[in-house]
């Protein structure tokens, strides 16, 4: 008896998903040559229906969480949910201001970030009042109660005391490690003071460099994690020294004991 066709299917159930429980169910089918193995094929058709029903189950339990915490957040890539690497250093945290002032920080921070971002590209400083994509941020801190604004933060002095010292390589790059399952956007990829630099603009006063870490992780022969701060200070020379880290190894594991608490908590 010759084989000309093999046909697996799996079904399954996963309880976490956003309506009830979801059941999916796949099937797949593939024609044999002469000389293929019937088992080994068999077991390639088996471990795909297997990745597919791992993949409905990584994004079931991503849209629940996404849904109930709204300061969540997950990148996606060719169907894969990666929780975010603030979010993983930080969702047991945030809950300790409102929300409120929650995106008032965050969207002083995106207009920030951004006037960096294009300083680098095209070498001048805009006005955020100009750049359409930055509206809605501009208007949350315009309207806020906290009264930030971008105006009194040391951006531009800070970006000038660290020029002569600095190549960028890379900016607002997307980082994904499969090993560990998270992603996020490292500020900037850099040489400075001559080694290669993983580098991050905080307007505020954190100098916890476990997100640093995380990315360094996913680049090859990462040397240093610098922060820099560029937020309001009251200093006399009108910015704040960057501060560096060379012990990578050390705040990467604490990264990773983060990222089994994230995991442990929401079972992703």
């Amino acid at each position: 008896m010759k084989i000309k066709e093999i046909r697996a299917a799996l079904s399954g159930v996963i309880p976490i998903a956003s309506y009830e429980n979801l059941k999916p169910y796949y099937e797949i089918v593939a024609e044999l040559d002469a000389d293929d193995d019937v088992d080994v094929e068999f077991k390639k058709l088996k471990d795909v229906l297997r990745w597919h029903f791992e993949q409905e189950g990584n994004r079931a339990k991503a849209d629940v969480i996404e849904k109930q915490y709204a300061g969540i957040r997950f990148y996606e890539r060719e169907g894969k949910k990666y929780p975010s690497v603030t979010s993983i250093t930080g969702w047991n945290t945030d809950w300790k201001i409102t929300e409120d002032e929650l995106q008032q920080y965050g969207s002083r921070g995106t207009i920030v970030h951004k006037l960096i971002e294009l300083y680098f590209r095209d070498g001048m400083w805009r006005n955020p009042l100009e750049i359409p994509e930055l509206e809605n941020d501009v208007a949350v801190l315009m309207g806020g109660s906290k009264k930030l604004s971008w105006i009194d933060c040391s951006y531009v002095a800070a970006i000038k005391a660290i020029a002569g010292d600095l190549q960028v390589l890379e900016q607002e790059n997307e980082l994904y490690n499969e090993e560990h399952l998270y992603a996020g956007r490292a500020d900037l990829l850099c040489k400075y003071k001559g080694k290669l630099t993983i580098m991050d603009f905080k307007t505020g006063a954190t100098t916890d460099m476990r997100q640093l870490a995380a990315y360094g992780a996913c680049c090859e022969g990462v040397e240093q994690l610098v922060i820099l701060p560029v937020g309001p200070t009251d200093n006399k020379s009108g910015l704040k020294k960057p501060v560096v880290s060379t012990n990578i190894e050390k705040e990467f594991k604490s990264f990773l004991y983060a990222r089994a608490k994230f995991r442990e908590r929401f079972g992703i």
